[in-house]
């Protein structure tokens, strides 16, 4: 089974216990409640599921929101249940009575359970609805209140099962643009005069673009969610160094992604070498992005082998020496320098948070 899979497995288990304690849990509590609410009991262990697994600011926010999404459906349902019968013109009028007071944005995504409320006390309360409401009003939310003690105490979720993956997923793909990115350079060198080639690098660097974007959504989003989960969570307090290096490398491998964009965004803009100088400061260039690949696709040996950074800074500076020289009437000099100094942060950044080097004591070896 791979790393990924095994991961899923794991926070699926989780996620599993947790629902089947919480639900278990609050329908034996509906059942101890006084008659006629007892026989409503399984109301309570959907209020629970309903809320389990959440980030445990979410779980208690939601609970709230569903108690008063729920609390006007019944209300709704009630008044018009006292005016008229059931019937085909009062579950019309019902549900989009409902469906208007659930879209306060105070319930949130919890509005339909305004609309889902009023119609099961119209459908199943029959001529008197009022135990129903009440077993409804009662059973939910003790549900969504135990599911959410269940979610705090039990495995409260922190994020850091989508973090890593999401963080490795785009350190991978860093690694594969920045090859071939060297790739594309050689290419332009060597095919100068071939109008196809240069449409054919154009749109590979826009796919580039493209999946790169996709990659780094995921992970800002994965960041968002774990910042998130520690509001409330007392698992947090736990393991805070450990909690905080994974973050802090996540969000450095985000921006160097966003430093990479801006690769992508320069060579696009580069046309064919025009003289001596700009054939060198591409063939620096290849080289710095060849050796900028293999320390995004192996962090640990860029830890344990720090003189490769000392290595690609130099390519780097080279890079930059040719372009001063350039004497072309292209724009090598600002184009190449843009992409020398992109390359350079991106280290720079891998480097302090990701192997946790110190790039200033890098040296070739």
């Amino acid at each position: 089974m791979s790393p990924l899979l095994a991961m899923l497995g794991a926070r699926v288990i989780k996620v599993a216990l947790k629902g089947a304690v919480a639900c278990g849990l609050a329908y034996y509590l509906g059942s101890l409640l006084p008659p006629p609410i007892d026989e409503y009991k399984y109301y309570a262990a959907l209020g629970a599921f309903t809320v389990v697994g959440l980030a445990v600011a979410d779980s208690i926010k939601e609970t709230f929101q569903v108690t008063g999404a729920v609390g006007v459906g019944v209300a709704v349902a009630i008044a018009a249940q006292s005016i008229s019968w059931a019937n085909s013109v009062t579950v019309a009028v019902t549900i989009a009575l409902c469906f208007l007071l659930g879209s306060i944005r105070v319930f949130g995504l919890h509005g339909t359970w305004a609309p889902l409320a009023g119609l099961f006390v119209l459908a199943a309360g029959g001529a008197n609805p009022e135990p129903m409401a009440l077993g409804y009003l009662v059973q939910l939310p003790l549900g969504a209140i135990v599911g959410a003690l269940v979610n705090a105490l039990l495995f409260a979720p922190l994020g850091e099962d989508e973090i890593e993956p999401a963080a490795d997923e785009t350190l991978t793909l860093l690694s594969r643009q920045m090859a071939n990115y060297a790739d594309l350079l050689e290419d332009q060198r060597r095919n100068r005069d071939d109008p196809d080639a240069a449409d054919r690098r154009g749109d590979e660097m826009h796919a580039n673009v493209v999946a790169l974007e996709d990659v780094q959504t995921r992970l800002r989003s994965a960041i968002i969610d774990a910042r998130r989960a520690e509001k409330g969570n007392p698992r947090a307090r736990l393991h805070t160094e450990r909690r905080e290096a994974i973050l802090d490398r996540a969000e450095a491998v985000n921006r160097c992604s966003a430093t990479l964009m801006a690769v992508g965004v320069v060579m696009a803009q580069s046309s064919a070498p025009e003289d001596r100088a700009g054939i060198s400061a591409r063939l620096h260039a290849v080289r710095a992005m060849r050796r900028a690949s293999a320390i995004f696709a192996d962090p640990e040996k860029a830890q344990c082998e720090p003189e490769i950074f000392g290595e690609t800074k130099h390519e780097l500076e080279e890079m930059l020496a040719c372009t001063r020289e350039a004497t072309g009437d292209g724009l090598d000099d600002v184009l190449l320098g843009a992409l020398a100094v992109t390359i350079n942060d991106c280290l720079e950044t891998f480097a302090r948070h990701v192997a946790e080097v110190d790039p200033e004591d890098c040296r070739p070896a």
